[in-house]
């Protein structure tokens, strides 16, 4: 099921299915949002939770029991159930249920919302512990967007400007798109900007720490624009689809980073990962603004 909310600026439409945003739209029906292709990559911009990215053999340790983890968690595969609905304004719900804690032994509650105001989406996410134990975690985003945002602009016209000086470090890419634990330092344009060009995207996504906590996806040539800012998580990867011409980029906010190679992950040993005590509730937000 899809739900569409609008406040006469900009339209939102989501799925039911892992509470995923499927559309990104102005009132004069411009998409900012990929919608997805299988020519290049069937998502829009999915929700990762409980863990982030690829697990060393699809799986992870707790409690000294071993769990299987399919890549960037299982929300992205759940249906949430409607809780609330107004005109600009969408709650959707995921309850721990028999699917969910066939692979994640914990007992919660995960709400997906969405607020627009002016021309921004405000994309919430709350979770509530309501388990025993300690409940050990990551979320993050994967919304990609159109590449370019206007006729006559070509994909290379386009850049990542962070909003502030910083000076990146970038998970060593590997083989298996798994961590071997180094970093290595990210060159980006006067400390800000990342121009894009396709084959960036050869080795896969680029994950990047220390860098600023808002970016945004523009052009010189034109005038069209969205900002996305991820106060709260640590960590942003870009990507698209491995050695292609994918017309689109994705501006991932991570709170965690994938697993290591040849290692099976102890997730309550993670340093990454957010750790929820009983009875406690997480909550943070990935704002889209929308320039044009």
């Amino acid at each position: 099921m899809e739900h569409k909310i609008s406040n006469g600026i900009i339209s939102v439409t989501v799925s039911s299915r892992g509470g995923e945003i499927k559309e990104i739209s102005t009132i004069d029906g411009v998409q900012y949002l990929w919608r997805g292709s299988m020519d290049y990559w069937p998502g829009s911009a999915p929700h990762l939770f409980p863990f982030i990215g690829r697990l060393f053999e699809g799986r992870y340790i707790y409690d000294g029991v071993s769990y299987p983890l399919s890549i960037h968690g299982f929300l992205k595969d759940c249906e949430l159930s409607l809780e609330s609905k107004t005109q600009d304004s969408l709650v959707l719900r995921l309850e721990a249920n028999k699917q969910t804690l066939a692979c994640y032994p914990f007992d919660f509650v995960l709400k997906v919302s969405y607020l627009l105001e002016d021309n921004r989406v405000r994309l919430g996410f709350e979770i509530n512990n309501l388990d025993e134990k300690e409940m050990p975690f990551a979320i993050g985003g994967h919304p990609g967007f159109n590449v370019p945002l206007e006729e006559n602009l070509a994909f290379d016209d386009y850049y990542l400007e962070f909003d502030e000086f910083c000076s990146p470090l970038r998970t060593q890419p590997t083989e298996t798109n798994l961590l071997n634990g180094m970093f290595e330092d990210f060159s980006i344009e006067d400390g800000r900007r990342l121009y894009l060009k396709h084959d960036l995207f050869d080795q896969d996504a680029i994950i990047l720490k220390d860098t600023a906590s808002g970016v945004i996806l523009k052009s010189d040539k034109g005038s069209r624009a969205v900002h996305v800012s991820f106060v709260g998580f640590p960590y942003i990867g870009f990507w698209h689809t491995v050695k292609s011409d994918a017309p689109f980029v994705c501006i991932e906010p991570w709170t965690a980073l994938q697993g290591y190679e040849d290692k099976v992950e102890e997730i309550d040993s993670n340093d990454d990962m957010i750790r929820l005590g009983k009875g406690e509730t997480y909550a943070n937000e990935i704002i889209i603004t929308i320039i044009e």
